[in-house]
């Protein structure tokens, strides 16, 4: 399996131009394998590793066991770590976020600081091929669009977060729980990842073997579909960079322009114009974009948008503009 690491990680020049990595190893059995897979191939890649935990503060003794488990992984190596703990709940409680969503904020914020202090320069984080296809079905049965459907590349570049790593997106969560046991090494148990409250948990416990049955290779049709789909949604994205300062001029849409183009490509156009007026899309879905899209097709009026916004069609042009109703 180590073999099989170096070969993907070299052919797909993951760690070019890269020295010092921040790997986030929560004590479970894929995250473990990926740091034991970077401590062995650390010298092929000229890298130097720091491992890094976030503990959640969710269930109690166990929780903090689990960070002193890493900690101690970390020491017996010779790798430098770090640490980090936060009330997950209290947080969640104050934005109104899901426990799953907040616990995902503060790990993500905690590794970004740590990466910046520590002058990382990527953040390696343990995401498989199986966690790929839970979240491209997570996403299909929240009515995500292509876009939406791409797969989690090797390296992407966060706004937020920096440099984001994943080396082992082809790699299933069996192989890597194997890779563990033929290493001794006894990764920590989050019984949390069983429990059906959580809609992955659904996904990874019930849909997926059940939808197994009717395709064994379930999760390797579903990468495959997640990395056409990522390849594609970028060769938009780069037609719509050459073609947005033709059809959006003056902070409008002009009309005129905008119905010369194939349907894909005014979804993306008006997609990366809302992301730009309104500072982000995430809060905008299909609905949304379609219906500002509508307005531009059929010479309507206007639409009302999320977040107090609306979109205008006046003398050709759609603009978008803050309403505050208070």
């Amino acid at each position: 399996m180590l073999k099989r690491f170096i070969d993907i990680c070299a052919a797909a020049k993951i760690f070019d131009g890269i020295s010092k990595v921040l790997i986030a190893v929560s004590g479970g059995a894929d995250s473990l394998a990926l740091a034991e897979l970077m401590i062995n191939s650390r010298r092929r890649f000229k890298l130097e590793l720091v491992i890094a935990h976030y503990e959640h503060g969710l269930r109690g003794q166990a929780s903090i066991d689990d960070a002193a488990f890493v900690e101690a992984f970390a020491r017996e190596r010779g790798i430098e770590f770090i640490g980090g703990h936060g009330d997950v709940k209290a947080f969640a409680a104050e934005k109104k976020f899901s426990v799953e969503t907040a616990a995902r904020t503060l790990r993500y914020e905690f590794l970004a600081e740590a990466r910046r202090n520590l002058n990382c320069d990527a953040i390696v984080l343990a995401h498989h091929a199986d966690d790929q296809a839970e979240t491209i079905l997570m996403r299909l049965l929240r009515g995500a669009t292509s876009t939406g459907l791409s797969a989690m590349k090797f390296r992407i570049l966060s706004e937020d977060y920096g440099l984001l790593i994943r080396p082992l997106l082809r790699f299933r969560k069996d192989a890597l729980e194997n890779f563990c046991r033929r290493r001794n090494l006894t990764p920590c148990l989050d019984e949390t990842n069983f429990e059906l409250d959580a809609t992955r948990n659904k996904i990874r416990l019930e849909l997926i073997p059940t939808l197994e049955t009717f395709n064994p290779a379930l999760v390797e049709t579903l990468c495959r579909f997640g990395e056409v789909a990522a390849e594609e949604t970028d060769f938009i994205a780069a037609q719509v960079d050459k073609i947005f300062p033709v059809v959006v001029r003056d902070n409008s849409i002009v009309r005129a322009e905008f119905l010369e183009l194939h349907p894909a490509l005014q979804r993306a156009v008006i997609k990366k114009f809302v992301a730009r007026v309104t500072g982000s899309a995430e809060d905008f879905g299909f609905v949304h974009f379609e219906g500002v899209r509508n307005v531009l097709l059929n010479s309507l009026t206007g639409v009302e948008l999320p977040k107090h916004f609306r979109a205008d069609l006046r003398h050709g042009k759609l603009t978008i503009k803050y309403r505050n109703k208070e």
